[in-house]
């Protein structure tokens, strides 16, 4: 039984697909396996993944799932200890397995660690920069900031035991922050501030892909963790937070569709918050229909 397995989740990914391989490939701990899992993609995907031989395990649907019943049924076919995820268009440094697994102790769910990130103009920055993420328990840290990317993840494959269900087969761009949101509520963590992945930021990422973003998704996420979190009163500021947080998505969705009125009572009714306020103001000023490209880069300086 390998120690970790290495979950590859795919859909069209031949862009970037050798690229993210090879990083795993070059992995200084060698106990792991791939369960690379094929979404019905109608590129060369399948031809690259199988070039590298038998430690791929592939396997392909075929029909489209939704991101959420794909990585459920990649879960579902792995043997290791710990399962670790590697989008397509992301990569890893050598030793990422070898720190997590050093990281992992008897109390430990699931470890993240700092991620590099470069945009569409070649400019990287530390996810991390300027601030110390939350070790230990992070659940009500996570309502108010989704901050640990999918790639840089490994988890005890026992401890997904503890919740519920594993991935929500209903949900695509909001699975992974559902899925991790459970998992924290009851699990403890650990982080390492070293980059051990890098995350490329372009068009077909999911960062532009909001405009797509389903209203069913994001109302099913608010009443899902609403529900998980109104149990106890500690969490109140920070649901509070991720209502907001939802809100502006939705909000964004609005905009990018040309409903900018829709959009700016929205962040009218969060305007407390700066951030929600700067956008607000924004509203006044841009136009009526605004690329998602665009207002990403704003939202990414207004965060900084």
């Amino acid at each position: 039984m390998p120690e970790f397995s290495i979950i590859v989740n795919c859909l069209n990914g031949e862009q970037f697909l050798k690229r993210s391989l090879d990083s795993i490939f070059s992995q200084t701990y060698e106990d792991w396996e791939v369960i690379f899992y094929d979404n019905n993609s109608s590129d060369s995907s399948a031809e690259i993944a199988k070039s590298y031989g038998s430690k791929i395990k592939y396997f392909r649907s075929e029909t489209t799932h939704t991101l959420g019943k794909a990585r459920d049924m990649a879960i579902g076919l792995t043997e290791g200890k710990f399962i670790a995820y590697l989008d397509v268009d992301d990569l890893w440094q050598a030793n990422k397995l070898e720190i997590q697994r050093l990281l992992f102790n008897d109390s430990i769910d699931f470890v993240y660690t700092n991620t590099l990130i470069t945009d569409d103009d070649g400019n990287s920055f530390p996810l991390f920069k300027y601030s110390q993420p939350a070790r230990g328990e992070i659940f009500s840290d996570l309502l108010k900031s989704d901050f640990i990317p999918t790639s840089s993840i490994a988890i005890r494959k026992a401890s997904i035991s503890k919740i519920e269900k594993r991935y929500d087969h209903n949900l695509t761009l909001e699975c992974d922050r559902d899925f991790i949101l459970r998992l924290s509520r009851v699990g403890r963590c650990e982080y390492t501030d070293e980059c051990m992945t890098e995350r490329f930021l372009h068009e077909s990422n999911t960062i532009f892909q909001e405009k797509d973003a389903s209203f069913y998704e994001l109302e099913e996420l608010k009443t899902k963790i609403v529900k998980l979190a109104s149990d106890e009163r500690n969490h109140k500021d920070s649901l509070n937070i991720f209502m907001a947080n939802i809100d502006e998505k939705i909000a964004r969705s609005y905009w990018n569709n040309g409903e900018k009125i829709k959009a700016r009572r929205i962040f009218k009714k969060h305007r407390k918050l700066n951030k929600h306020l700067i956008l607000y103001l924004l509203t006044y000023i841009l136009p009526n229909r605004l690329d998602m490209r665009m207002l990403s880069k704003i939202i990414r300086k207004v965060r900084r």
